[in-house]
């Protein structure tokens, strides 16, 4: 009886130790995780590099194989922060929405990045949400 007794408890702290090893792993890759949206999250100062209105063509409908055109407008806007930059999309909500007319080169205002989402504030403490289409490292600054 003895020997059984002394292989289940062997068992038992095999178990165990990998039991700690797996939590020592996924409490690793957690710690990664955070610091990685640590670097992208919360409000921080932004510095405008382009914001335009632009126009695409959609297709409404197809008449005998050929397809009918309606011009869309969208918003694009590329921001710098922290070494990095970030182009973003937006939708009007309705056909009378403008882009923001001090959205110049140059002008710095607040923003944060969430997951896919890259939210600017207006003057007026509205945020405007833009879907990152891009993401890429910032050149060097023109130290002008």
């Amino acid at each position: 009886m003895a020997p059984a007794k002394t292989g289940a408890t062997l068992l038992v702290i095999l178990k165990v130790g990998s039991m700690r090893r797996g939590w020592r792993v996924t409490l690793w890759f957690l710690v990664l995780g955070v610091t990685a949206l640590a670097v992208e999250s919360g409000e921080q100062p932004m510095t405008i590099v382009r914001a335009d209105q632009k126009t695409r063509d959609r297709v409404v409908a197809w008449v005998v194989d050929t397809p009918i055109y309606q011009q869309e407008s969208y918003f694009e806007v590329v921001v710098r922060t922290g070494g990095k930059q970030f182009q973003g999309q937006r939708d009007p909500e309705n056909a009378f929405e403008m882009m923001p007319v001090f959205w110049k080169p140059g002008v710095k205002v607040q923003g944060r990045v969430q997951g896919h989402s890259l939210y600017l504030k207006r003057p007026n403490g509205v945020e405007m949400r833009f879907v990152i289409v891009k993401r890429s490292e910032a050149p060097a600054e023109d130290p002008r």
